[in-house]
């Protein structure tokens, strides 16, 4: 079933919405309201945000600050991340004056102040939201912490590895608040400091830099900035040797310029400031090539960048004249054979010179006026200076696209010039990039423009005004690019893959050669590209030529057909990149294109078969992407004949299930299916019978790698059933097949989404799917389970037949997770708390539906039939490690895993924002981002609810679960060992204070004499835990004073092993143990 989020969605006014809430929410996050559930989030997010309020309050009343308080702060924090600054502007002042307490206070718990530090900065973070009318805070509460870390010299107080730097995050988030007399105050605590031939100096220098304030209204001036511009500025000029505190004054001066755009006349200090700039690149100089020693990171980029732009503008601009002296200067330092130390730096100014231009514009010509300080109208940057700007940076940027050290840098200068000025920008690319890419032998120059014209290539498109002529080079380049596809060239072939996939988001494909004829109106640019839009299919096939070809040439003969290996870097690239590139494309194409594109991958299916591992992977992406654009259409012309092709082998090879080896072909036509039901669940409603009829049949076979695919098989039927997303990703909300009379798709070339109306088409379980998923799991897992209970350790079983039950419980876990809930057990209490320690749950489905075993929570009976069978192999198949691996996985996913994986959510997160800062446009106010982008970044929304309503309380089942895990982790199998204990340390972080449940084992392990060498080493190990955390250094005196005495005191093995980890645990806890109090009062 699909919905749309229109019907369940209808945008409130503010009035209503303020009656609905009871409040005027800050800033809420607008992606929520477009999932399918949006009507309950009001509700939720109203009783959630109650109960923190509550409780926290309540903790701090009752001086529970260590437990309880922290507990609530971290709730607070959550819930930022999901509702965004949900609350009124009320509760948001007295939320910054609760936490602002809570951190000046003199607490000795530093781990605790740290967090209330980020709290605090993430409160403050948009400066738009609360004014100084709202809000002043003091600012010498704030100077203590950090004079306690300045004058920590001696070491005795270890402080968390990012504290310093997350207390000055906090002193920058309050800057703007702090009271008009701070100036004068900050003066008299640090002007006797500023001895330049004293050390002190550095320190007072650090400290007016990180505290004085320079966003006061224009009126109150005369007690900021003027108080200390004409001293400060004649220190930094008496000084021409690159003192260390330079740095300081610098960083000062481009906050007090960015924050007072046209309120101080810089011009008499312009000529000096560019020289300082120029010397600062410790550039060669001479033909002896002399390099200053000087340091040369003594002015960070970013700052000395929003100077030099926030000084630009008014009726006497020197600046940009400047700027073209510079650059001049520095252009032949670009090139890319003079590389040196100066190389980076000149790269990173190139990059953030534009960028903050680019946001000073914003924020003159887009950006909603704020309590901010507005920029004099007679500073604001003219057309004429905006040109000039561009054409002084372009020649450089030309020369260092071609830099040895990448052109990434280059290519971000180059969007936000060609964002400004595309029609001084794209022209001079072009010329560049057509030779570069006719010609085969300079890949790297061919690289370097499709990573440049990638960049540039959503002004060139959306730019008719200034451009008219970008889009008519969308189809020679998309053309040209075809070469690009190479198997003997790696990363030829992603940035290929990127160029085509970039291009494809942005606009329709869809022949429109007959509107030229049949529209009136149109211009003689559109004509021409509606002629040019003839090419589409011809391009789309010999695309999927190429694709076909990088297939066939990918495939590893010869490699043994067992268990699925590890794949390389490179492979897993490949897959995400072709995937994502065919996809787009055919969710971008009319019915007639897709139907060649389709009929073309289905002969290349059904008329070849290679080896699986690689090749097979390659062609199932290829064939998932296809279906999923139209599924519909694509099952129809592969699900059949898979399904035919498997039974008819089966029939005519009844011994196949018993074969470790298997057909190849058989294999192939099995790993196609296995991605082919990836698509909306109601479209494989009717092969319902086909598709159970080869579930049931493959999940018997006993070869390791077909029931490795056949439970990937499972795994994604279930997830189509019961998974809901999106269901379209085209760059426009309309049907291409319409009469161009109606629409006309070159209009909406490079078009960006209406965040208000996205029609987003969810994908929803219907009552059928989860008929069908409830028979899956029926007909599937049941009968494994029942299997596993009747388990005994004289039980006559191959380990691969055993293997092949874990196998089939953790796919259908990992597919149904989505409706699986977690078991309600008794409650277990960790530490003792004056308030309730629970974390609130998201709503993340449109239903109460559940799946069951045979009416019994999945979750719990799967635990037991596994708790049955781990008694069973202790004492007699403790050297099935295989099995043991699925296990230890299962139990993983029965305690984690919602509907949702961490590890893939947070790959996606980052990958989704470099995609959005590579195509969004900084310059207008909502950044335009495309519609494509929008609906990925709901996904994303729902996916984080998911990841955070899998946060339940800790039971009696968990602690069982728990100390099952700590026996695996003391297992005589290293692997075993290791696998068990990552699992162990997830749960550790997951639920708070667990590790308490498994403490008194530990210990006793470490006190027993007679203790067997694997379960020392595997306790040592669990102390040890996994990166910077350990056991031996939490926070808590009551089991530091059990683990600590347990520790020096073991048993010592001379086995090198067992030393190291016990000299990483002593490390650990001589540089990771935090100061903290021994009582909070």
């Amino acid at each position: 079933m699909s919905t749309s989020t229109s019907e369940v969605f209808t945008m409130e006014t503010n009035s209503d919405r303020t009656a609905l809430l009871g409040f005027t929410p800050q800033k809420v996050c607008h992606y929520s309201r477009h999932l399918p559930y949006s009507q309950e989030l009001d509700v939720e997010s109203v009783a959630i945000f109650a109960d923190i309020k509550a409780n926290l309050s309540r903790s701090i009343q009752l001086r529970d600050i260590k437990v309880g308080c922290r507990h609530w702060i971290l709730q607070l924090e959550r819930y930022i991340l999901i509702y965004g600054y949900k609350f009124s502007k009320t509760d948001h002042v007295h939320l910054v004056k609760l936490v602002f307490e809570l951190l000046t206070m003199p607490l000795k718990e530093y781990a605790l102040v740290e967090k209330f530090a980020v709290v605090l900065s993430l409160l403050l973070k948009k400066r738009s939201l609360l004014s100084r009318e709202d809000l002043i805070l003091p600012w010498r509460p704030l100077y203590k912490i950090v004079e306690e870390v300045n004058k920590n010299g001696g070491g005795c107080k270890v402080f968390p590895i990012k504290f310093e730097s997350n207390i000055k995050s906090a002193v920058r988030a309050c800057n703007p608040y702090f009271h008009e007399d701070a100036t004068q105050e900050m003066l008299d605590e640090w002007r006797p400091w500023l001895c330049p031939f004293d050390m002190l100096v550095i320190g007072g220098l650090q400290c007016l830099e990180l505290f004085l304030p320079t966003s006061l209204p224009p009126e109150l001036h005369h007690k900021g900035f003027k108080l200390w511009f004409d001293e400060f500025l004649d220190l930094w000029k008496a000084f021409h040797s690159m003192p260390s505190w330079e740095g300081s004054l610098v960083n000062l001066f481009s906050r007090l310029a960015h924050d007072n755009i046209g309120y101080i006349d810089w011009t008499p200090h312009i000529p000096m400031i560019f020289t300082r700039l120029l010397r600062s690149f410790c550039l060669p100089v001479g033909a002896k090539q002399l390099i200053p020693n000087r340091n040369q990171n003594a002015y960070e980029i970013v700052n000395t960048s929003t100077w030099i732009v926030s000084m630009m503008g008014g009726p006497d601009d020197c600046v940009q004249e400047h700027i073209t002296k510079l650059f001049k200067a520095l252009h032949s330092f670009y090139h890319p054979s003079n590389v040196g130390r100066w190389t980076i730096r000149l790269g990173s100014f190139l990059h953030n010179l534009p960028k903050m231009f680019v946001r000073r514009l914003r924020r003159e010509r887009y950006k909603a006026l704020s309590w901010l300080p507005p920029i004099p109208d007679s500073h604001k940057l003219t057309d004429a200076q905006i040109t000039e700007f561009v054409e002084s940076l372009k020649s450089s940027l030309f020369v260092a696209m071609f830099s040895k050290f990448g052109s990434q840098e280059a290519s971000m200068a180059l969007r936000n010039l060609a964002t400004l000025r595309p029609e001084i920008v794209a022209p001079p690319l072009l010329e560049k990039m057509y030779p570069a890419m006719e010609t085969l032998i300079e890949p790297h120059r061919l690289i370097a423009c499709m990573i440049c014209i990638v960049s540039v290539i959503r002004p060139m498109l959306t730019s008719p005004k200034y451009y008219p002529e970008g889009p008519s080079h969308v189809l020679p380049l998309l053309k040209l690019s075809l070469p690009g596809i190479d198997a003997n060239d790696f990363k030829k072939t992603l940035v290929t893959l990127q160029m085509v996939s970039t291009f494809v988001t942005l606009i329709p494909i869809v022949d429109c050669s007959e509107a030229s004829f049949t529209v009136q109106g149109l211009t003689e640019h559109e004509k021409d590209l509606c002629s040019a839009t003839a090419q589409f299919e011809d391009y789309v096939l010999s695309f999927l030529d190429r694709i076909q070809n990088l297939i066939e040439h990918s495939s590893q003969e010869g490699t043994s057909v067992g268990a699925i290996e590890r794949q390389t870097p490179e492979q897993s690239v490949l897959e995400v990149g072709l995937a994502s590139t065919v996809s787009a494309m055919l969710q971008q194409c009319s019915t007639p294109i897709y139907m060649s594109a389709l009929k073309k991958i289905r002969e290349f299916v059904f008329s070849n078969v290679f080896e699986v591992k690689v090749s097979g992977k390659l062609t199932a992406h290829l064939v998932r992407a296809a279906i999923r654009a139209k599924p519909e259409i694509g099952l129809k012309m592969f699900i059949p004949h898979l399904c035919s092709n498997i039974l008819v082998f089966l029939q005519d090879h009844p011994g196949a299930y018993n074969e470790e080896h298997l057909d190849n072909t058989f294999l192939w036509n099995l790993i196609i299916l296995s991605h082919a039901v990836r698509c909306d669940g109601a479209a494989l409603l009717p092969y319902k019978t086909q598709l159970l009829e080869v579930l049931q049949s493959v999940l018997k076979l006993k070869s390791v790698f077909g029931f490795e695919v056949s439970g990937q098989f499972l795994k994604h039927f279930l997830r189509a059933l019961t998974q809901i997303h999106p269901l379209s990703l085209k760059s426009v909300d309309e049907d291409f097949d319409k009469p161009f009379t109606e629409y006309m798709p070159i209009k909406d070339w490079g078009k960006p989404g209406d965040l208000e109306n996205l029609n987003v088409q969810w994908h929803i379980p219907s009552s059928d799917e989860l008929d069908l998923a409830q028979e899956i799991v029926d007909t599937v897992l049941v009968p494994e389970l029942e299997f596993l209970h009747t388990f005994s350790s004289t039980h006559e079983i191959s380990k691969e037949d055993l293997l092949r039950r874990l196998n089939i419980v953790a796919e259908l876990l990992l597919g149904a997770g989505s409706y699986l809930p977690p078991w309600t057990d008794e409650q277990v209490t960790l530490k003792t708390s004056q308030v309730p320690l629970v974390k609130f749950s998201c709503h993340v489905k449109t239903d109460d539906r559940v799946l069951t075993a045979k009416g019994k929570n999945v979750r719990a009976a799967v635990h037991d039939a596994l708790s049955h069978l781990l008694k069973c192999m202790n004492i007699s198949r403790e050297d099935d490690t295989r099995s043991l691996f699925h296990i230890v996985k299962i139990y993983e996913v029965i305690i984690q895993h919602y509907g949702a994986v961490k590890n893939e959510f947070d790959g996606r997160w980052k990958s989704f924002h470099v995609v959005k800062s590579a195509l969004e446009n900084q310059l207008v106010s909502k950044k335009r981002y495309l519609r494509a982008l929008l609906i990925d970044r709901i996904q994303l929304q729902h996916e984080l609810r998911i990841l955070n309503s899998s946060v339940h309380g800790f039971t009696s089942r968990h602690q069982v679960m728990l100390n099952e895990l700590l026996s695996l982790s003391l297992s005589r199998y290293r692997e075993v060992r290791k696998r068990a204990q990552m699992c162990l340390h997830q749960a550790f972080r997951l639920f708070n204070y667990s590790y308490l449940t498994c403490l008194p084992q530990i210990v006793d392990h470490l006190k027993n004499k007679d203790v067997e060498q694997h379960v020392f080493k595997g306790s040592l190990y669990v102390i040890q835990s996994g990166g910077k955390t350990c056991l031996a250094n939490k926070r808590d005196w009551q089991s530091l004073s059990k683990l600590w005495p347990a520790i020096v005191q073991a048993q010592q093995f001379e086995k090198p092993s067992i030393l190291r980890v016990i000299e990483d645990i002593m490390n650990k806890v001589y540089k990771g143990l935090e100061t903290f109090a021994v009582t909070i009062t």
